[in-house]
């Protein structure tokens, strides 16, 4: 499969995978994000869902444009909305063609107005229902490791830690657990704890996303993100871990496809 030269990135022309975006929030079309994707050497999008109807137009995407697929999830910004009908829905949803994992779900400590109660039911129940389903977890966790940690001991699925934030301490504990772990656009900020122990990652459980819209990457920060922009990222931790781009991107390429069971060669 010929891919394009990136540009503003030199010598990135391999496949990438963002391994988790919000297609539904761009200020593009999901059409548009897709194919600007495409045009800079992204081979795969995982778009995620944060909510019933959110996941549910998330699997509708997943249907019908090429490449995408879709997370079924609840939020931890939602946990106080949520109901037992939820969670029927989830499990319907985990039969959709296109939907690879569930999530995003787990603990926010920082923004959520939620208690940690109400959002460790939440999560709890999510956590069932993937053991149930055998769909791999997406996880969001903001200020919250420790207790992200403890609910997570009784999930029995591969697990993906979004948007890792951690020094030594965190990266080693989800290494130790065999979790993956996603590299989002702060990685690339001064000052990035997680950009100073990149070595310290396994690299067989190593992602690259863009968090879109959110967490433009350095290069374009202050603008709004999109999908492409994974290129800048996956560019960054390379350089940093002293490996070439394209052996950087068809490493993070074939965890993405490991993880999500992504119809990917490489």
């Amino acid at each position: 499969m010929p891919l394009a030269d990136v540009s503003g990135e030199e010598g990135m022309g391999a496949m990438l995978v963002d391994s988790h975006t919000h297609l539904l929030r761009l200020e593009v079309s999901p059409e548009e994000a897709v194919k600007g994707a495409a045009e800079a050497g992204v081979v795969a999008v995982v778009n995620v869902g944060t909510d019933i109807e959110d996941s549910q137009r998330g699997a509708e995407l997943a249907a019908v444009l090429p490449n995408v697929y879709s997370t079924a999830g609840i939020h931890p910004h939602n946990a106080g909305t949520y109901t037992a009908a939820d969670l029927e829905a989830l499990a319907e949803l985990s039969e959709s063609p296109g939907i690879v994992a569930l999530g995003e779900v787990g603990l926010d400590y920082y923004r959520s107005e939620w208690s940690g109660e109400v959002q460790r039911a939440l999560f709890e129940d999510v956590i069932s229902l993937a053991n149930d389903t055998r769909l791999p977890l997406v996880i969001h966790s903001r200020e919250a490791f420790a207790d992200t940690m403890a609910c997570l001991g009784s999930a029995r699925v591969p697990i993906v830690l979004h948007c890792f934030e951690g020094g030594d301490r965190e990266v080693r504990e989800a290494t130790e657990r065999g979790y993956y772990v996603g590299l989002a656009g702060n990685v690339t900020y001064k000052g990035s704890e997680t950009a100073r122990v990149l070595r310290l990652i396994d690299e067989e459980r190593m992602l690259v996303e863009t968090d879109a819209p959110y967490l433009s990457p350095q290069p374009v920060r202050g603008e709004k993100n999109v999908p492409e922009n994974v290129v800048h990222t996956a560019g960054f931790v390379a350089e940093r871990l002293g490996m070439e781009d394209e052996e950087l991107a068809t490493l993070t390429t074939r965890n993405a496809r490991n993880l999500f069971g992504l119809p990917l060669e490489v």
